[in-house]
Protein backbone atom coordinates (compact mmCIF):
# COMPACT_ATOMS: atom_id res chain seq x y z
CA UNK A 1 0.00 0.00 0.00
CA UNK A 2 1.37 3.43 -0.93
CA UNK A 3 1.18 6.43 1.35
CA UNK A 4 -0.33 9.73 0.17
CA UNK A 5 3.05 11.44 -0.44
CA UNK A 6 4.03 8.69 -2.91
CA UNK A 7 0.69 8.99 -4.71
CA UNK A 8 1.07 12.78 -5.07
CA UNK A 9 4.63 12.38 -6.38
CA UNK A 10 3.23 10.34 -9.27
CA UNK A 11 0.74 13.02 -10.27
CA UNK A 12 0.77 13.76 -14.00
CA UNK A 13 -0.04 17.24 -15.38
CA UNK A 14 -2.51 16.86 -18.26
CA UNK A 15 -2.66 20.55 -19.21
CA UNK A 16 -1.92 24.00 -17.83
CA UNK A 17 -3.37 27.17 -19.30
CA UNK A 18 -4.23 30.81 -18.75
CA UNK A 19 -7.68 32.12 -19.68
CA UNK A 20 -7.99 34.02 -22.93
CA UNK A 21 -7.83 37.81 -22.99
CA UNK A 22 -11.00 37.63 -25.12
CA UNK A 23 -12.93 37.08 -21.87
CA UNK A 24 -12.10 40.68 -20.97
CA UNK A 25 -12.80 42.22 -24.39
CA UNK A 26 -15.47 44.61 -23.10
CA UNK A 27 -13.17 45.78 -20.29
CA UNK A 28 -10.32 46.38 -22.75
CA UNK A 29 -12.69 48.32 -25.01
CA UNK A 30 -13.86 50.48 -22.11
CA UNK A 31 -10.24 51.06 -21.03
CA UNK A 32 -9.36 52.11 -24.58
CA UNK A 33 -12.16 54.69 -24.51
CA UNK A 34 -10.96 55.94 -21.12
CA UNK A 35 -7.45 56.47 -22.50
CA UNK A 36 -8.81 59.06 -24.88
CA UNK A 37 -11.20 60.56 -22.34
CA UNK A 38 -9.27 60.64 -19.08
CA UNK A 39 -5.91 58.91 -19.46
CA UNK A 40 -6.94 56.30 -16.83
CA UNK A 41 -7.41 53.60 -19.41
CA UNK A 42 -3.76 52.51 -19.46
CA UNK A 43 -3.80 51.74 -15.74
CA UNK A 44 -7.11 49.88 -16.02
CA UNK A 45 -5.85 47.99 -19.08
CA UNK A 46 -2.68 46.97 -17.23
CA UNK A 47 -4.69 45.69 -14.24
CA UNK A 48 -6.98 43.68 -16.55
CA UNK A 49 -4.00 42.25 -18.42
CA UNK A 50 -2.19 41.24 -15.23
CA UNK A 51 -5.35 39.67 -13.75
CA UNK A 52 -5.71 37.42 -16.79
CA UNK A 53 -1.97 36.78 -17.04
CA UNK A 54 -1.67 35.63 -13.41
CA UNK A 55 -4.70 33.33 -13.53
CA UNK A 56 -3.67 29.77 -14.28
CA UNK A 57 -5.67 26.56 -14.54
CA UNK A 58 -3.84 23.23 -14.17
CA UNK A 59 -5.38 19.80 -14.54
CA UNK A 60 -3.54 16.74 -13.30
CA UNK A 61 -4.74 13.18 -13.29
CA UNK A 62 -5.81 13.68 -9.63
CA UNK A 63 -6.85 17.30 -9.10
CA UNK A 64 -7.66 20.69 -10.56
CA UNK A 65 -5.47 23.58 -9.40
CA UNK A 66 -6.55 27.21 -9.88
CA UNK A 67 -3.94 29.90 -9.20
CA UNK A 68 -4.93 33.59 -9.10
CA UNK A 69 -3.59 36.88 -7.82
CA UNK A 70 -1.27 39.64 -8.98
CA UNK A 71 0.42 40.58 -5.70
CA UNK A 72 -1.05 37.96 -3.37
CA UNK A 73 -1.10 34.41 -4.64
CA UNK A 74 -4.28 32.32 -4.10
CA UNK A 75 -4.22 28.62 -4.91
CA UNK A 76 -7.37 26.49 -4.83
CA UNK A 77 -7.24 22.75 -5.38
CA UNK A 78 -10.12 20.40 -5.94
CA UNK A 79 -9.67 16.65 -5.99
CA UNK A 80 -11.24 15.34 -9.20
CA UNK A 81 -13.24 12.65 -7.40
CA UNK A 82 -15.08 15.46 -5.53
CA UNK A 83 -16.49 17.01 -8.73
CA UNK A 84 -20.19 16.16 -8.87
CA UNK A 85 -21.39 17.97 -11.99
CA UNK A 86 -19.67 19.53 -14.98
CA UNK A 87 -21.13 21.84 -17.62
CA UNK A 88 -19.77 23.44 -20.80
CA UNK A 89 -20.99 26.68 -22.33
CA UNK A 90 -19.83 29.12 -24.97
CA UNK A 91 -21.65 32.24 -26.09
CA UNK A 92 -21.91 33.18 -29.74
CA UNK A 93 -19.03 35.65 -29.33
CA UNK A 94 -16.87 33.05 -27.54
CA UNK A 95 -17.48 30.50 -30.29
CA UNK A 96 -16.44 33.11 -32.87
CA UNK A 97 -13.03 33.52 -31.20
CA UNK A 98 -12.66 29.83 -30.28
CA UNK A 99 -13.01 29.89 -26.49
CA UNK A 100 -15.49 28.50 -23.98
CA UNK A 101 -16.29 28.05 -20.29
CA UNK A 102 -16.39 25.04 -18.01
CA UNK A 103 -18.46 25.22 -14.83
CA UNK A 104 -18.40 22.60 -12.11
CA UNK A 105 -20.06 21.82 -8.81
CA UNK A 106 -18.04 19.88 -6.27
CA UNK A 107 -18.54 18.37 -2.82
CA UNK A 108 -15.52 20.35 -1.57
CA UNK A 109 -16.70 22.71 1.16
CA UNK A 110 -14.33 25.58 0.36
CA UNK A 111 -14.63 25.33 -3.43
CA UNK A 112 -18.14 24.14 -4.21
CA UNK A 113 -18.56 26.15 -7.43
CA UNK A 114 -15.73 26.29 -9.94
CA UNK A 115 -15.70 28.33 -13.15
CA UNK A 116 -12.95 28.02 -15.72
CA UNK A 117 -13.68 30.94 -18.00
CA UNK A 118 -12.50 31.53 -21.53
CA UNK A 119 -9.74 29.36 -22.85
CA UNK A 120 -8.98 27.68 -26.16
CA UNK A 121 -9.76 24.01 -26.86
CA UNK A 122 -12.27 24.20 -24.03
CA UNK A 123 -14.43 21.34 -25.34
CA UNK A 124 -11.39 19.05 -25.42
CA UNK A 125 -10.48 20.14 -21.88
CA UNK A 126 -14.09 19.58 -20.80
CA UNK A 127 -13.84 15.97 -21.99
CA UNK A 128 -10.47 15.53 -20.24
CA UNK A 129 -11.89 16.79 -16.94
CA UNK A 130 -14.96 14.57 -17.28
CA UNK A 131 -12.79 11.54 -18.03
CA UNK A 132 -10.44 12.40 -15.15
CA UNK A 133 -13.37 12.68 -12.73
CA UNK A 134 -14.72 9.27 -13.74
CA UNK A 135 -11.26 7.66 -13.56
CA UNK A 136 -10.55 9.07 -10.09
CA UNK A 137 -13.96 8.02 -8.81
CA UNK A 138 -13.42 4.45 -10.05
CA UNK A 139 -9.89 4.26 -8.56
CA UNK A 140 -11.11 5.45 -5.17
CA UNK A 141 -14.37 3.54 -5.25
CA UNK A 142 -16.39 6.75 -4.82
CA UNK A 143 -20.12 6.39 -5.31
CA UNK A 144 -22.60 9.22 -5.04
CA UNK A 145 -26.03 9.00 -3.47
CA UNK A 146 -28.39 11.94 -3.43
CA UNK A 147 -30.59 12.39 -0.40
CA UNK A 148 -33.66 12.17 -2.62
CA UNK A 149 -32.64 8.75 -3.99
CA UNK A 150 -34.53 5.83 -2.50
CA UNK A 151 -32.98 2.44 -2.14
CA UNK A 152 -35.58 -0.24 -2.74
Amino acid sequence: MQDNSTILDQEVVLWEENPSHWTRFASYLLATLLIAAFGLGLIIMLIIYLTVRFTKYKLTDQRLIITTGIFTRHIETVELYRIKDIKYDASFWQRMVGIGNIRMISSDRSTDKISLLGFADSMKKFDQIRHGVETCRMKRGVKEFDQNDRIV
